[in-house]
């Protein structure tokens, strides 16, 4: 019985270290510093926007660029915008090897 305890336990453990962080969808209103359109593996297209962030750590502020990705039905609207633009959308914040990147859900006018 303990023993089918502790692996509860361990599995619990695990899954709420290993789980990603669910974040809530974010509003964009940002200047495109880079812009790139590419294939993906299966021949479709999509855009990746470079914008640049500010933050803060340890005392320290600093920018950083992040990548905002248009895929799908997205795309179409992503491709009329240029280097320079500003870039007003709803995107999902996600984060991958620490990394945070955001991918377009809506556009906004």
């Amino acid at each position: 019985m303990t023993k089918r305890l502790i692996t509860a336990v361990m599995a619990i453990l695990v899954l709420g270290f290993v789980a990603p962080v669910m974040s809530a969808d974010k509003v964009l209103d940002a200047k495109i510093s880079d812009m790139v359109i590419r294939l993906d593996k299966n021949q479709n297209e999509y855009v990746r926007f470079i914008i640049q962030e500010s933050r803060t750590t340890q005392g320290v502020s600093y920018t950083v660029g992040v990548p905002v990705m248009a895929f799908g039905s997205t795309v179409t609207q992503a491709k009329t915008l240029n280097t320079g633009d500003n870039l007003k959308c709803v995107a999902m914040e996600r984060e991958y090897q620490g990394r945070k990147s955001y991918t377009i859900l809506a556009w906004l006018k």
